[in-house]
């Protein structure tokens, strides 16, 4: 298949619906949010039995892509039930959707079952088993995912860089045919793209996404790439850049999650580097992230799905995600009237990306081993996102 023969939504922009497995709640009210704020695809969760295609049906008459994550708690190892799979072809047969993700953050322990998790996250035995749910999806007429990372850059124990880097030789090298058919027929590439707060308006107020290549981290780390750090919107270009490396093919990409995340209290900096944001600036760099996707987006680049629209409001229980989303109990975060606001996208290049030639690097030129000890020792195992960014002393010239 070429990127022409897949479905492409007409927009580029997306969002995530509720972190639960069912849609229990007002569908036209929901549906109505989603439109008003300009969304072409709206990522949900099936919990293998057909627990949001009603939903999804009615997204799809009003214009909205679904894309649908089979959802199994600690997936790893294991492939899709047969009721999933017949719960997939029905999403298909009935002209529902035909994207659909099989698995999710492989990298992280919660996502494997008591007693599997080793460090490093098993590439191997994932992607075997992925293949093996990619081809019956395809048989049915789908497109199944390759799985998301969380965005973990070098951590030692969840590194999504060298995740990649595995899982991409070991089918090379193990089931090459089969990897490169799946490829072929309708695989794609999810990511889950979180600009943390890695950009910034200059001087000139023109947006800055493309971390690490943007001049503030060049400056700092010259001749950085994503290979190096993938905590970026750009971050889906490791996967794609060693697709093209092993099998010289490309496929679409959708980030499935990510975005600019929502500060719970005062101001958000990851990287001390970079500007902090509170609310109103989640909501400017929101759209600026839009903006800046619709501008500058390769061809393949098929969409981002921001976290979070809702999740207490859409009848999902109190948990880790309440304070994540757009709209919240009582009140609707500026980022929604923001995004209302856009207006149609704006029609820019799809350039093709800039990478450096040459194989991907699985260690970079400025990690040391002194530095990736310190990445392990200064985050706690459960946090989701993990990249050092302290400065290094430099020796003078």
């Amino acid at each position: 298949m070429n990127l022409s023969d897949f479905e492409r939504p007409p927009r580029l922009r997306g969002i995530h619906g509720s972190p639960g497995t069912h849609a229990n709640f007002d569908h036209e009210y929901w549906i109505r949010q989603v439109q008003d704020m300009g969304m072409s695809i709206y990522k949900l969760m099936d919990d293998g039995s057909g627990s949001v295609l009603e939903f999804a049906r009615k997204l799809r008459t009003n214009g909205i892509m679904p894309v649908v994550r089979s959802w199994r708690n600690r997936p790893n190892p294991g492939t899709l039930s047969s009721q999933a799979l017949s719960y997939v072809k029905r999403y298909i047969d009935e002209g529902i959707t035909r994207w659909f993700e099989v698995n999710n953050e492989p990298n992280l322990p919660y996502e494997w079952r008591e007693g599997e998790w080793q460090r490093g996250g098993r590439p191997e035995l994932v992607v075997h088993n992925w293949l093996k749910d990619a081809e019956a999806i395809i048989e049915l007429g789908g497109y199944p995912a390759f799985p998301a990372l969380a965005q973990c850059s070098h951590h030692p124990d969840s590194s999504s860089i060298r995740w990649y880097i595995n899982a991409f030789e070991w089918m090379a090298h193990n089931e090459p045919d089969t990897a490169r058919e799946v490829f072929s027929r309708g695989a794609w590439i999810a990511s889950h793209d979180g600009v943390l707060n890695h950009c910034y308006r200059d001087e000139g107020g023109e947006w800055h996404f493309e971390y690490p290549y943007d001049p503030i981290c060049q400056a700092d780390r010259p001749g950085r790439t994503i290979m190096d750090d993938d905590n970026s919107l750009i971050g889906h270009r490791v996967p794609v850049q060693l697709l093209k490396e092993h099998f010289d093919l490309t496929v679409p990409v959708i980030s499935t999650e990510g975005g600019v995340f929502v500060p719970h209290d005062g101001i958000l900096q990851w990287d001390p580097r970079y500007p902090g944001y509170d609310v109103h600036g989640h909501a400017e760099r929101t759209v600026a992230m839009y903006r800046w996707l619709e501008n500058n987006a390769p061809d393949y680049h098929f969409g981002i799905c921001s976290w979070l629209i809702a999740s207490e409001l859409m009848g999902h229980p109190p948990g880790p995600w309440t304070k994540d989303c757009w709209f919240l109990v009582g009140q609707e975060l500026p980022v929604v009237t923001a995004v209302k606001e856009m207006g149609p996208p704006a029609i820019g290049p799809r350039p093709q990306p800039a990478e450096p030639a040459g194989r991907a690097r699985l260690v970079s030129d400025w990690m040391t081993d002194e530095e990736a000890q310190e990445w392990l020792d200064h985050f706690s195992q459960h946090e989701k996102y993990r990249v050092l960014f302290e400065r290094e002393t430099r020796p003078s010239d």
